[in-house]
């Protein structure tokens, strides 16, 4: 299966979080989510690419400065392939 493209996984967490205004730009620092909704988000991305994330590209640190997109490039760039 393809890996989702940036408006799928924006889109999905635009739903879990509840929040329309969720861009690429978006700072995670500035969303009022918890951990719970970036791991619902990341299950997400997990099972439509059916790959496995390694926790250090989603933990707190990493998301203190990241937005959306650049999680989700640090994401793509990981996978093999």
């Amino acid at each position: 299966m393809a890996f989702p493209t940036l408006d799928e996984v924006v889109a999905q967490l635009r739903t879990i979080a509840e929040n329309d205004a969720i861009g690429p730009e978006t700072k995670f620092a500035s969303l009022e989510i918890d951990s719970l909704d970036i791991l619902e988000w990341v299950f997400e991305i997990e099972e439509q690419a059916k790959v496995t994330l390694d926790e250090s590209l989603y933990g707190a640190e990493a998301l203190e400065t990241a937005t959306v997109g650049d999680l989700y490039q640090r994401i793509q760039a990981a996978q093999p392939g």
